[in-house]
């Protein structure tokens, strides 16, 4: 980011991270990326963890407890962070979210931005009360291919069906098979598929379409109670979408799995156009097929394109992109600009986008078995 003033670069703003795991290590590479973004401070539930990531990237302080952050002071007696990125296990990102809010901080919390409804609405209810931003940290929103998804959406015509794959072997699956309990397993901190890997295809759902009117949900649980894999159908029945008038309703069946390798690509189709796409989470292979989609304009088209339209098969016009720089980089620019900007919540991504995917996950767990500490009773 390039944010100057006719005087001189503005100050960074100065962030501290709540955990000290491989998402953070995410937002260090991010922050590394993004000159508007400065590191100064970690606090993790392990304090000897804290202090050895602060040690490992160069992070001036590490605290043994996210009160401790909240509380420390730079040299001239102003807060030392200025905004929370919340990278702690799903349970607690509400608990942290809220405290952050709470002590004056503008927060970034990492997906799924809450384990229930009721705890979403609080972290909602927290940052307008306290006049500060507060943003999911769902990636796809920023990412260039998501872009090209709502852009051509309109060239579908009518949509008739959606099939929005997630499917990723969890690198914490062996570990669970050896005897060990890891979070992303462990439904005591909100751990499973549905909230992992789930997120991204129920949200980039309501992202494009809005909230639906009914979900029907499957899955397969492990032993620790936590999903493993499943399905959620989406019902947008006779709806009026944020970015089209539906004649008729359709359905979206959103695919997860941490047990099994990505492979299946996903798909939105409409009267006129099917728009296919490799990764819900960070799309780039992304491709517009149908009788009447020409090939001039945007995207690449090959040479075996062309023979098949010219036999009468589906144009196909390549859409894709290439992103560039770390994985949170689009993100977290993103959120700078709105910092800057004085926003308290982003267009692109709003609060209630949040709350709907958090109201769907809630459903999709209680329909398939999986409870949470908190759930109500």
């Amino acid at each position: 980011m390039s944010a100057r003033t006719p005087s001189g670069p503005l100050t960074p703003i100065r962030f501290g991270i709540i955990g000290a795991g491989f998402i953070a290590r995410w937002f260090v590479e991010a922050a590394d990326a993004v000159a508007d973004a400065r590191i100064v401070a970690v606090t993790s539930a392990h304090p000897e963890r804290a202090a050895a990531f602060a040690a490992e990237h160069a992070i001036p302080a590490a605290f043994a407890s996210v009160e401790e952050m909240l509380a420390a002071k730079d040299a001239d007696g102003a807060p030392l962070v200025d905004v929370v990125y919340v990278g702690s296990p799903n349970l607690l990102h509400p608990e942290h979210t809220l405290a952050a809010l709470e002590a004056g901080r503008h927060v970034l919390v990492e997906k799924p931005f809450a384990p229930t409804p009721d705890q979403a609405r609080a972290m909602v209810a927290a940052a307008r009360r306290n006049d500060r931003l507060l943003m999911e940290g769902w990636l796809p929103a920023f990412e260039p291919g998501t872009a090209v998804l709502r852009d051509n959406l309109r060239r579908l015509g009518p949509i008739r069906r959606a099939l929005l794959v997630k499917e990723q072997y969890s690198s914490r699956m062996d570990a669970y098979r050896d005897g060990s309990l890891p979070p992303a397993f462990n439904p005591a901190m909100a751990g499973g598929s549905l909230m992992d890997l789930g997120v991204y295809p129920v949200s980039l759902a309501i992202h494009l379409f809005g909230a639906p009117t009914r979900v029907t949900a499957a899955g397969v649980l492990l032993d620790s109670g936590a999903d493993a894999l499943g399905t959620v159908v989406l019902d947008y029945a006779g709806t009026s979408t944020a970015r089209q008038v539906q004649p008729a309703g359709f359905e979206v069946v959103c695919l997860h799995s941490k047990t099994s390798p990505a492979g299946t690509g996903s798909a939105i189709a409409g009267d006129h156009a099917v728009l296919t796409l490799d990764d819900c989470q960070w799309p780039q292979q992304i491709a517009l097929r149908g009788p009447a989609v020409g090939t001039a304009g945007a995207g690449s088209t090959t040479g075996a394109d062309r023979v098949k339209a010219a036999a009468g098969a589906d144009a196909v016009q390549d859409l894709s992109v290439q992103r560039s720089g770390p994985v949170l980089a689009y993100e977290l620019e993103a959120f700078c600009r709105l910092v800057r900007s004085g926003a308290r919540e982003s267009e692109l991504h709003p609060l209630a986008n949040s709350v709907a995917a958090v109201e769907v996950l809630y459903e999709a767990r209680r329909q398939v078995g999986v409870r949470f500490p908190g759930d109500p009773d």
